[in-house]
């Protein structure tokens, strides 16, 4: 039996760790959703922001060919990502992330 859900807000506000990561994962998602509109309409969703490690705009794509594509429009995504967030971006690297479209599932 499951107990009552509790808001990820208030479970995190305890815990610096993960109130941290929280915060991070929000910010990845806020820059994403300013990248998004820049991208070729086919390949909305398919490249996205999966972080930003150090000085390194990191793109997840959802396959070998969309990875392509985002290394094609990298320069152009980091040049506004650049703009965007609070530190300095110097390069990007790609990496495949296949979109889980299943539910998991567990038998009991």
């Amino acid at each position: 039996m499951r107990g009552k859900e509790k808001d990820v807000g208030m479970v995190s506000a305890g815990h610096r760790g993960l109130a941290g990561l929280l915060r991070r994962a929000r910010a990845f998602e806020a820059l994403d959703a300013r990248l998004q509109p820049l991208l070729p309409e086919n390949a909305r969703g398919q490249i996205r922001v999966a972080c930003v490690e150090g000085e390194t705009l990191v793109l997840a794509a959802t396959s070998p060919a969309w990875s392509s594509r985002a290394r094609l429009e990298a320069p152009r995504l980091l040049e506004a990502a650049a703009d965007l967030w609070p530190t300095e971006l110097r390069s990007t690297r790609v990496i495949v992330t296949p979109l889980n479209l299943e539910p998991v599932t567990r038998n009991p």
